[in-house]
C-alpha cells in the first residue's frame, strides 16, 4: 500500500502538470467500478458523491459482480464501514417485499450521477449528489402497485410521517446519531411500518400508474431541522438536471487540475479513478456554520471546514502530500 501511495504522489510531480479544465472532461476516464471486488482486504465502493462531502451513496449489494441491489444508503457514515437510512423503489405487492431486491439490467456509475434500469420491475433509478443532500429520480413505466421502502439499516431509531409528502428520520449508530428530512413531489397513498411500535421499515404506496417520483432529501449529525436546512440550501427546486450538471461542473473542475499526456486508455481510466478516489475522504461535516463532533459528543459553531473520515494509515504518504500540492490552502 505504501508502494502503490509514494508512486501516486510521484507521477503527480514529475509526469502531470497542474492545468485548468482540458478539452474533453477527465471524467470520460473515471470508472467508480474498479476496486469494488476484493477477497482479501476489504473492496472500495463505488460512491457517487462531490469531493469531500458528507453525502455519499452506493448501490448496496455483495459486491460489484452481484447483480441484486439490497437498497440505497441515503449516505454513508464512513469509508466501507457504517451507512444509514436505505431506500429502494419496488413494484407490485406481495408477502416478500420487505426483503426483495432489484435485479440490475442496466447500470451507469459515474462520481455525478448514477443511473440503473432494472430487469423484472421496469424500473429505473437515477441519482445526483450535493455535499449534504441527494436527489433520487425513479421512472415507474409498468400501470402496477408502485412502492418505496425506507429502513433503519442499523434498525435503531424512528421514521417520522408528516402529511402526504415529507418524511424524516434519525438512526443511531457508531454511538451517535444521522438525520434526515425529505420531500417527495407526489402524494403517496398510504405509508404501512412494517413494525408499528419499532417504526424503522417503513412501506409507501405512491400509485399504480406509469409515473416518475423525485425524492430530494438533506442529511444532518445534528438535528432533522438541520438535515431540513440543508436540504433548503443546497437542493430547492425538483429540476433533477439542474442539479446533475451542477455535480457535473464541480467534479470536471476537480479532476482537470491534472492533465497528464500519454499513456494507454487503461493507464489514464487507473490516474483518474484514483484522483476521484482520492477525494472521496476526508469528509467536511460542517453543516453552513456549525458541526457535530463525536469526539466530546457536543454540537460546535465554526465558520471553518471540520474533516473526519480521515484514517492515518498511509494517508500521510500518499493522499496528504497530494492534496498539499493540488489544494494548499
Amino acid at each position: 500500500m505504501k508502494f502503490y501511495s509514494t508512486i501516486f504522489v510521484v507521477l503527480i510531480i514529475f509526469y502531470s502538470k497542474v492545468s485548468g479544465q482540458a478539452s474533453g472532461s477527465a471524467l470520460n476516464f473515471v470508472d467508480p467500478t474498479i476496486g469494488t471486488v476484493g477477497e482479501v482486504l476489504g473492496p472500495a465502493l463505488p460512491t457517487v458523491h462531490l469531493p469531500n462531502s458528507m453525502v455519499r451513496v452506493f448501490p448496496s449489494r455483495r459486491d460489484h459482480l452481484d447483480d441484486q441491489v439490497r437498497f440505497f444508503p441515503l449516505t454513508s457514515q464512513s469509508h466501507r464501514l457504517a451507512s444509514v437510512f436505505g431506500l429502494l423503489p419496488l413494484q407490485g405487492m406481495d408477502s416478500g417485499i420487505w426483503q426483495r431486491k432489484l435485479i440490475r439490467e442496466e447500470e451507469k456509475i459515474t462520481p455525478y450521477h448514477y443511473f440503473l434500469r432494472t430487469e423484472e420491475e421496469n424500473i429505473s433509478i437515477d441519482f445526483v449528489p450535493s455535499a449534504k443532500a441527494g436527489f433520487f429520480r425513479f421512472s415507474f413505466a409498468d400501470a402496477s402497485d408502485h412502492f418505496l421502502r425506507l429502513s433503519l439499516i442499523n434498525k435503531k431509531g424512528e421514521i417520522n410521517v408528516d402529511g402526504k409528502r415529507i418524511l424524516s428520520g434519525r438512526e443511531e449508530f457508531l454511538g451517535m446519531n444521522a438525520y434526515f428530512y425529505a420531500e417527495l413531489n407526489t402524494d403517496f397513498v398510504s405509508a404501512e411500518f412494517h413494525n408499528e411500535a419499532a417504526k424503522n421499515e417503513l412501506l409507501l404506496k405512491i400509485g399504480n400508474t406509469a409515473q416518475t417520483v423525485s425524492f430530494r432529501y438533506g442529511i444532518s449529525f445534528i438535528s432533522i431541522e438541520q438535515a431540513k436546512q440543508n436540504l433548503r440550501n443546497e437542493i430547492n427546486s425538483w429540476d433533477f438536471d439542474q442539479y446533475k450538471k451542477k455535480a457535473f461542473d464541480i467534479w470536471d473542475k476537480t479532476v482537470s487540475q491534472i492533465r497528464i499526456e500519454g499513456g494507454t486508455l487503461s493507464q489514464k481510466r487507473v490516474f483518474y479513478t484514483a484522483l476521484y478516489r482520492s477525494n472521496e475522504r476526508m469528509i467536511d461535516i460542517n453543516e453552513y456554520g456549525k458541526y457535530y463532533s463525536a469526539y466530546d459528543k457536543k454540537v460546535h459553531e465554526s465558520t471553518e471546514p471540520f474533516y473526519v473520515d480521515a484514517w492515518i494509515y498511509d494517508f500521510s504518504i500518499g493522499l496528504f502530500p497530494m492534496q498539499m500540492i493540488l489544494n494548499p490552502e
